[in-house]
């Protein structure tokens, strides 16, 4: 990859959890951290990472606790995972690395949406699909939307299994539709190291009852493809709806799939909209001559 800075690691751990920060650095830039999605790391971000350091901004992206370059045979919750990016804002801010933003894909950027309505000191959200878990649509997103109705059953019974069985090895087919998920997708220079083959049912358990406070405290900028099989227009439209945030807007990107910002015709124009954003927000850029 040209022009590519020299990635910088550091490891946190706290509690039984360890997060890697994958440090893009942009000395004077505002600070992306950046939650990747289902089963996968930084890696497979790559095209989008570097399109948003070549636009300006330094990038923290997070190989979060049993996933990445971190042990994978651990048990962990959502909850662990969020906290794995609080940490992150912290450690961030006690360098001298902020301001911070935040970002995140699918279910990156479920966790993205939950650190804004925690963190005080994140100065704008940008989640690329997004959905509150305790609403509807997140049963409805999985193989399970029969049951939607029946939610908190649902929830009760998966409780039970994950107390006798919490790591059962679920993979991302046994409840997403992977026909949805790689629905339009464009071309995948897909690199598959490191990522996860399937989540313990105790994760995904704490996933679909995590309980999401609506009121973010920045700017929140929902970014999204129209042809989104799994996250549909008419659920990405309900999820800014449910949104209190200074200010909120939707961002369609026009083809792509769920999968649109893993691919390189689509990350550098997307990372080149999240650095213009930022700047219009007061964050400060540093492009190199």
């Amino acid at each position: 990859m040209s022009s590519c800075p020299a990635l910088q690691y550091h490891t946190l751990r706290s509690a039984g959890r360890q997060v890697c920060i994958e440090l893009w650095p942009r000395p004077g830039a505002a600070c992306l951290l950046f939650y990747p999605g289902t089963m996968f790391c930084p890696v497979q971000y790559r095209p989008f990472l570097h399109s948003l350091w070549k636009s300006g901004l330094a990038v923290a992206a997070l190989h979060l606790t049993g996933h990445g370059r971190n042990p994978h045979h651990c048990l962990f919750s959502f909850a662990d995972l969020l906290q794995d990016g609080l940490d992150a804002e912290e450690w961030l801010l006690q360098k001298g690395l902020g301001p911070v933003l935040l970002c995140g894909h699918s279910q990156g950027g479920i966790l993205a949406l939950a650190h804004a309505s925690r963190s005080h000191r994140a100065r704008a959200c940008f989640a690329f699909s997004a959905i509150f878990p305790q609403h509807r649509h997140a049963i409805e997103l999985t193989r399970f939307a029969a049951l939607a109705g029946q939610r908190e059953r649902l929830l009760a019974g998966t409780a039970w299994l994950a107390r006798w069985l919490p790591w059962l090895p679920l993979p991302v087919f046994s409840y997403l539709s992977v026909k949805k998920i790689l629905a339009g997708r464009l071309r995948l220079p897909l690199d598959r190291r490191q990522t996860r083959t399937s989540y313990p049912l105790r994760y995904l358990h704490s996933l679909f009852s995590a309980d999401i406070a609506t009121t973010l405290h920045c700017p929140f900028h929902l970014f999204n493809a129209r042809d989104d099989a799994l996250f549909t227009q008419a659920l990405i439209e309900d999820t800014l709806a449910a949104v209190r945030a200074p200010e909120k807007h939707v961002v369609w990107l026009p083809h792509g799939g769920h999968l649109a910002i893993l691919s390189p015709a689509v990350a550098s124009p997307a990372a080149a909209r999240v650095a213009a954003l930022a700047s219009g927000h007061g964050l400060p850029l540093f492009l190199q001559p």
